[in-house]
């Protein structure tokens, strides 16, 4: 046992011998009667035995006291009660029938106020007596929420003052809890008052305490707090809290994605489960963003098999050890880490021959427009071949299902990248007019929040260290949506496609990012140009101003799904393989510049 549980065990011991004592000094008063001296020198030791015996059974000694809750009180209650209980079945047993039973009942009350009351400082002496270190400011904080989230993080702010929050007030819609209490924070109005509220009372920030909250009001909410120069931060949405609980760590900024405005798919795989259930599916590029969420939400679908590919042997690692963990030995899904390049036809082949593969997403691709503009002939090699590499080997191995994953990029291309997908999307085409058992479709979207290198990202490291922002062009917009919505809608498209479909997915409207720059600064609590300056640096090589989802000469019709869009479009299948297959010969033939300049000549679009 240790030093501290001995301690509370003796003061426990002292305290019982005295509320015994005290129990018949309050019952006979000085001169207790010379015939229940015995029995008080009886029940002494008694009750010392039978109590600690008890409390120590119910667990009083092995309870962090200083961090109680409502639930220990009521086991430190239900232990004082039992013990006396028993106390009053042995003064049964030796038969003191005669015995003022109310002695009990004082010794009950007394131990309850000495005992339970000696725990209850221990508990309340933190809240009371705790104080701030002096090295740590405290932030005055309104938090916006009144429900159970709220008030645990108010308690928690004033249990553990070395976080350096100070809730100053507390904001809801519910009108019945204005002017309430919430641990001595007051209700003080609701959401559409709060420019008046952070005027009567000065706040460091503001903490969002709605976890199931809608997106819109959230949303209205960080904008106001944007607005008025105010950093809002949040606590995660309902599914993503341990056990309900809300701690002070997982206080965080709002996510860039909320200021959008663009309201997320409600996800729900199950009307595709049975396209995948039992299969074998294979992913080329999955160790890179859109690769490795496919991974994630692929398991959930019961296949019998995942291969994950890619040329990044680093990368396949942190895969391997993520979904080692997601999978957490509970689920029957094999998944297999394989170093693959898409450009390598005997790798390639040497991978389907062994797992035959039902179907294969092909995100293996370079994305980044610029440095591909410097490397032209491994974008057209990795991008365009490596898609046809697959596509023959799908083919060989009667795949069911093929598909690409493209990018906006690839229509009225400006960019060698671009360009590479456009082939791609392309072969895509020709390989499933030329039938076979295998349907080979393509999915197009564009850009995706929190991928590798994306915008999001990047500001906030600017952001972080001070500034600048940089952004190419004061009007450049570009379309955004999460990673884990983009995925989802892509499992969706490959379940319906019935082949040589490109599926577009519904990407909103467009973003202006100099706005979305402003808005992330102004959402850190700076503000832009006077705290941190926007530098335009200009369009970079191949980039465009303007981003689009469809040419002029594709027609865009709905599917089953609202959020799945084909295009469509006039094409000439034998001018195309015949064009394809001349590009092949160049790309193989390529020398660098004069290769990036016939590419240029010959088939980009004007920039933008």
């Amino acid at each position: 046992m240790g030093l501290k549980k001995l301690i509370y065990l003796t003061a426990d011991m002292l305290l019982v011998s005295f509320a015994l004592l005290l129990a018949f000094l309050l019952r006979f008063g000085a001169d207790i009667p010379n015939e229940y001296i015995p029995v008080l020198l009886f029940l002494m030791p008694s009750a010392i035995l039978i109590k600690i015996t008890v409390f120590y059974i119910s667990g009083f000694y092995g309870q962090l006291w200083p961090y109680a809750s409502l639930k220990e009180g009521l086991r430190l209650l239900k232990g004082i009660t039992v013990s006396s209980l028993i106390l009053l079945g042995v003064l049964f047993f030796i038969q003191q029938s005669d015995f003022p039973r109310s002695v009990i009942i004082i010794d009950w009350l007394l131990t309850l106020f000495l005992v339970g009351g000696s725990y209850f400082f221990i508990r309340a002496r933190k809240d009371i007596f705790s104080s701030p270190p002096r090295d740590v400011k405290q932030e005055k904080v309104i938090i916006v929420g009144a429900g159970e989230a709220g008030s645990m993080l108010v308690k928690q702010m004033q249990r553990s003052p070395r976080w350096g929050y100070r809730p100053v007030a507390i904001l809801d819609d519910d009108l019945s809890k204005i002017g309430l209490m919430i641990h001595g924070v007051r209700v003080v109005g609701s959401t559409r008052s709060i420019p008046t509220i952070i005027a009567d009372y000065p706040a460091d920030e503001v903490v969002l305490a709605m976890p199931s909250a809608a997106r819109e009001e959230r949303r209205r909410i960080a904008i106001e707090c944007r607005d008025l120069g105010i950093p809002c931060k949040t606590v995660p949405d309902i599914t993503e809290l341990v056990d309900d609980e809300i701690n002070l760590s997982q206080i965080r900024d709002i996510d860039p994605k909320e200021l959008l405005g663009r309201k997320e798919t409600k996800i729900d795989l199950k009307d595709t489960i049975d396209c995948y259930k039992g299969k074998t599916i294979l992913i080329t590029g999955a160790a890179g963003s859109i690769g490795s969420e496919l991974c994630r939400q692929i398991v959930d679908l019961e296949p019998e098999r995942v291969i994950a590919t890619d040329i990044s042997e680093n990368g396949l690692y942190h895969l391997e050890e993520e979904m080692t963990s997601w999978l957490n030995g509970n689920s029957k899904v094999l998944f297999n880490i394989r170093v693959m390049d898409v450009r390598d036809n005997y790798a390639v082949e040497r991978i389907l021959k062994r797992y035959k593969p039902e179907i294969i997403f092909h995100a293996a691709a370079y994305k980044h427009v610029p440095m591909m503009e410097r490397h032209p002939i491994e974008a057209m090699e990795n991008n365009f071949l490596g898609t046809r590499v697959m596509i023959e080997a799908a083919r060989r191995h009667n795949s069911e299902r093929f598909v690409l994953i493209s990018t906006d990029k690839a229509v009225n291309p400006t960019s060698i990248m671009g360009l590479s997908k456009r082939f791609a999307e392309q072969s895509v085409k020709v390989a499933a007019s030329e039938g076979g058992n295998t349907k080979f479709m393509a999915v197009r979207f564009g850009n995706v929040l929190g991928s590798n290198g994306s915008v999001i990202p990047k500001f906030k490291r600017q952001i972080k260290s001070g500034g600048p922002i940089t952004v190419t062009h004061p009007d450049i917009t570009r379309y955004f949506m999460t990673i884990h919505e983009a995925v989802y809608l892509v499992i969706q498209a490959a379940a319906m496609g019935a082949g040589g479909e490109i599926f577009l997915l519904n990407m909103g409207e467009p973003v202006r990012i100099a706005d979305l720059a402003r808005s992330m600064i102004r959402l850190s609590g700076l503000e832009p140009e006077k705290d941190i300056p926007i530098k335009f640096t200009g369009l970079r090589p191949g980039e465009k101003l303007y981003e689009e989802l469809y040419g002029q000469d594709e027609a865009v019709s709905k599917t089953r799904h609202p959020q799945i869009f084909e295009v469509g479009s006039a094409t000439n299948e034998m001018m195309l393989i015949e064009l394809l297959s001349e590009l092949e010969a160049v790309v193989a033939k390529g020398d660098g510049l004069n290769f990036a300049s016939f590419l240029s000549q010959n088939y980009l679009a004007p920039a933008a």
